[in-house]
């Protein structure tokens, strides 16, 4: 594995994550959904600068909040 296969990982969870700020309002989640869902975002942002290698990555990729399709 390398950096561009870990990131195209993160990109596609990036997008899944999306539709909860894109086509559902955003106004409807709770306060604690929305923590949540920042909380995962950034995790998943962060997450080839968190580690030293790709699979050190690809071994932590943050859990989605459990509400999440």
């Amino acid at each position: 594995m390398d950096w561009d296969e870990l990131r195209g990982i993160r990109d596609t969870a990036l997008l899944v994550m999306d539709k909860y700020q894109l086509a559902i309002p955003y106004s409807q989640l709770t306060e604690e959904q929305k923590g949540e869902l920042a909380t995962y975002r950034q995790a998943l942002l962060n997450l080839p600068n968190d580690y030293d290698t790709p699979e050190e990555a690809r071994a932590n990729i943050p859990t989605k909040p459990s509400w999440m399709n």
